[in-house]
């Protein structure tokens, strides 16, 4: 029998390939996609929504209005405004514990809801400066959730061992809506091509 899992989504390459991944492998509750007053809010909802419509998946927005008070991240709105090409630093794009954040919150729902998997998009390629996309992360929030949920919810990305190139043929071998994604830091209605996160797309399409 498959495990229910609850997805979280960002509109971006990984999230939608694992989401997708996790379609087919597990029965998702619903995905959830959380403002938290980046740049890119409302083009992440927008894409993150098309991409459960066609995924057939139920898509939640989780709010996070106390962002607003951290005025010196560059990628949020609240934060000094920056050129694209700024944003290419780990300190340029970094917010304080948003992954573990984003896992806990979820882990409430999976846990309320009885399901018994948070799934989420990190990657090999990003762990390398990220220190929240890695599988050492990953271990250490699901020792932590074995203590913080009575049902053990575990955390698990199924693209967690791959880079942006192998991810991006992966979610082609799943029929990953890839047409949907949106991956820019600065939240235009057209990508900008120039931040950090334009360049790895792109580089992965290649």
């Amino acid at each position: 029998m498959k495990p229910e899992s609850i997805i979280l989504l960002s509109g971006g390459l990984d999230s939608t390939v694992s989401a997708a991944i996790a379609r087919q492998r597990t029965v998702p509750l619903f995905a959830l996609t959380f403002d938290y007053g980046q740049r890119a809010a409302d083009m992440e909802v927008a894409a993150s929504y098309k991409i459960c419509q066609a995924l057939k998946i139920k898509h939640k927005i989780i709010r996070l209005p106390f962002f607003v008070e951290f005025d010196r991240i560059a990628m949020l709105n609240s934060g000094k405004r920056s050129k694209a090409k700024s944003l290419g630093k780990l300190k340029d794009v970094w917010v304080p514990n948003r992954n573990g954040l984003f896992i806990s919150v979820a882990a409430c729902y999976a846990e309320y809801y009885g399901a018994k998997l948070v799934v989420t998009g990190f990657n090999r390629e990003e762990a390398r400066e990220f220190p929240d996309n890695s599988e050492k992360f990953v271990r250490a929030m699901n020792r932590a959730l074995g203590y913080s949920t009575l049902s053990k919810v575990k955390v698990r990305s199924y693209v967690s061992g791959y880079t942006k190139k192998q991810i991006y043929q992966l979610g082609l071998k799943h029929k990953a809506p890839l047409g949907h994604v949106y991956s820019c830091y600065m939240g235009g209605k057209k990508m900008c091509g120039k931040c950090a996160s334009c360049k790895r797309l792109r580089a992965a399409k290649k």
